[in-house]
């Protein structure tokens, strides 16, 4: 159980974490770079074509910008205590990226057209959206005049969880790249977690520890994606 007042260096799980997530980036290099996404799919019967190195550059630099993009909260702007059910919990999360969509787009060929811009801008907007709100709130708790107080503005006043809204326009961005139908599924499936399971609980803290801040923000901020729902 997930204990948001609870505050630790996490020293340990950090440790732990950020080793887990070189090892899935890298299992990613073997898998566009040094074949192994051939015997996988070989392995699996899927059917191979020519995939096109190009795209596998774009997808390890996904990766690194995604590893990049998020030491800062691992290391930073994290101040509870991570549980080490999360210690583990979240590098295999961002494993299905790494490696997923690594698979996904091993054999697909370079075809660029508005679908990989379109991909691109997602990704790179979600990114840029995560790290900004994430500092913003970030330097929100760190001012004493703020103790007590609900973070609302900033990014934060278009949603009341827009760090999951951000998270779920790079990983679409990441899914439109492969160039493959069945990565659809994984933004898909961050959806469903994040508005039944992940916000309800979040949401239910907010509450007790925020009371009436919390309800007067939530009648006017939209949970997941800003101004629809």
């Amino acid at each position: 159980m997930i204990d948001y007042n609870e505050k630790s260096t996490n020293l340990p799980q950090k440790i732990v974490l950020i080793t887990l997530e070189i090892i899935f980036i890298y299992l990613s290099y073997l898998i566009l770079f040094k074949d192994w996404g051939y015997y996988v799919l070989q392995w699996l019967h899927i059917k191979l074509t020519p995939g096109n190195h190009l795209r596998s550059v774009m997808i390890f630099t996904f990766n690194i910008i995604v590893f990049l993009a998020y030491l800062p909260t691992i290391l930073v702007f994290v101040r509870r205590k991570i549980t080490w059910e999360e210690t583990f919990s979240i590098p295999l999360a961002f494993a299905v990226y790494y490696v997923g969509f690594a698979l996904l787009a091993y054999n697909i060929p370079l075809i660029q057209n508005w679908i990989d811009w379109l991909g691109l801008i997602l990704f790179l907007v979600g990114i840029s959206m995560h790290l900004a709100a994430e500092y913003q709130r970030h330097i929100f708790k760190k001012n004493p005049e703020n103790k007590g107080k609900l973070m609302t503005s900033g990014f934060w006043s278009i949603s009341r969880h827009v760090n999951y809204f951000s998270d779920l326009l790079w990983i679409s961005g990441y899914a439109l790249v492969t160039r493959n139908w069945w990565s659809a599924i994984i933004p898909a499936l961050l959806f469903v977690f994040f508005y039944f399971f992940n916000i309800p609980l979040q949401e239910k803290h907010l509450a007790e520890k925020y009371g009436s801040q919390f309800t007067e923000y939530k009648n006017k901020t939209k949970a997941l994606i800003p101004f629809i729902l």
